[in-house]
């Protein structure tokens, strides 16, 4: 990998936003958490919730995570950004239908990674892996605990599969080519990557 843009300098404001930008994270994960685990809330089971919780970890903030440090490679300014607005919405939708129906559905538009250079636009190779990155995470981590769910005994085998099919869930819904989805900007630079990555993510979610 190349390296595009000029050297990063740490400055109080930087780590003023730095700790906002953990505030965003911490309160994004809680909220997803509860939104995946509505489910096992309604039904009292810790254990379900504490596994939805570790689902989201290695779904949202992994996925994010993943944007902000492959940008942050190439020089840019990047930090993750909640939109608590979207998570009301998530949370509130699935408390609603997993009470009506049993199972959650998640709406999840938690925020993103927002970024910004100083030297104007990066070069279309830098913007797709940063775009790249985080559907891709989702597809790694899924299949590595889909994989696991199949040799492991119940119910380790029913959580481990859960946690799989959020990631890839994850990471089909925003491989969808539609702004502001990651799958609009990858199909914009270059469309054999998003057909590969949008053509895994549904094939595994549909074979686990």
């Amino acid at each position: 990998m190349g390296y595009w843009g000029p050297p990063r300098i740490i400055t109080r404001r930087h780590l003023l936003l730095g700790r906002r930008e953990l505030l965003d994270l911490i309160v994004s994960w809680a909220a997803l958490t509860i939104a995946f685990g509505a489910g096992y809330l309604f039904r009292g089971s810790v254990v379900g919730l504490g596994v939805s919780g570790l689902a989201v970890a290695t779904a949202f903030l992994f996925h994010e995570l993943a944007h902000r440090e492959v940008a942050r490679r190439y020089g840019l300014v990047a930090r993750y950004r909640a939109w608590y607005t979207g998570l009301l919405l998530a949370v509130v939708i699935a408390l609603v239908t997993a009470k009506a129906t049993g199972s959650p559905f998640v709406l999840a538009a938690p925020g993103a990674v927002v970024i910004f250079s100083y030297y104007g636009p990066p070069p279309p190779y830098v913007e797709l892996r940063v775009a790249s990155a985080g559907p891709l995470s989702n597809i790694i981590v899924g299949l590595a605990f889909s994989i696991a769910s199949r040799l492991a005994a119940y119910p380790w085998s029913y959580y481990l599969g859960l946690i799989g099919s959020i990631n890839l869930w994850i990471a089909f819904f925003n491989l969808l080519p539609i702004p502001p989805l990651d799958g609009s900007k990858i199909m914009r630079y270059s469309f054999t990557t998003w057909i590969i990555l949008f053509a895994s993510a549904l094939i595994l979610y549909f074979i686990f």
